[in-house]
């Protein structure tokens, strides 16, 4: 997942270069050819900035944070602390353990302490959300 988005932002970054030196080199044609060598006013002020590009900052920026925050919801969403309580036919007792969210499978899961705990057909889990 995480390969998807660098490889999107490089492709990204690189049409930006090659835009970004299109444009420049279309400026220096354009002034050549009229013979004009007045000084290019490279800190943007006075002129009117162009409302494509704008928007494609904006969104890449909006693009960027969203990813961010997906990744820092799952992180978190991973790390939560549950409370699994292991109800097995054989014997008449519970057991009660300790597991991180990324760490439950479908038939097992690894406690906290790196136990790692196997699920028989006949076992059965009730699983709650320990307070943080």
């Amino acid at each position: 997942m995480v390969t998807k988005v660098l490889l999107t932002l490089l492709v990204l970054l690189i049409a930006y270069v090659y835009l970004k030196r299109r444009a420049l080199l279309s400026q220096r044609s354009r002034q050549q050819s009229t013979g004009d060598h007045a000084v290019v006013n490279r800190t943007g002020r006075g002129q009117k900035r162009d409302p494509i590009k704008v928007i494609a900052v904006l969104f890449l920026l909006l693009s960027f944070v969203l990813t961010l925050s997906f990744f820092i919801y799952r992180w978190v969403d991973d790390h939560r602390l549950l409370k699994v309580t292991l109800i097995s036919s054989p014997s008449s007792e519970p057991l009660y353990y300790q597991v991180y969210k990324a760490d439950m499978q479908e038939r097992s899961f690894t406690t906290t302490h790196g136990q790692i705990i196997r699920l028989g057909a006949q076992d059965r889990l009730q699983i709650e959300t320990l307070k943080d």
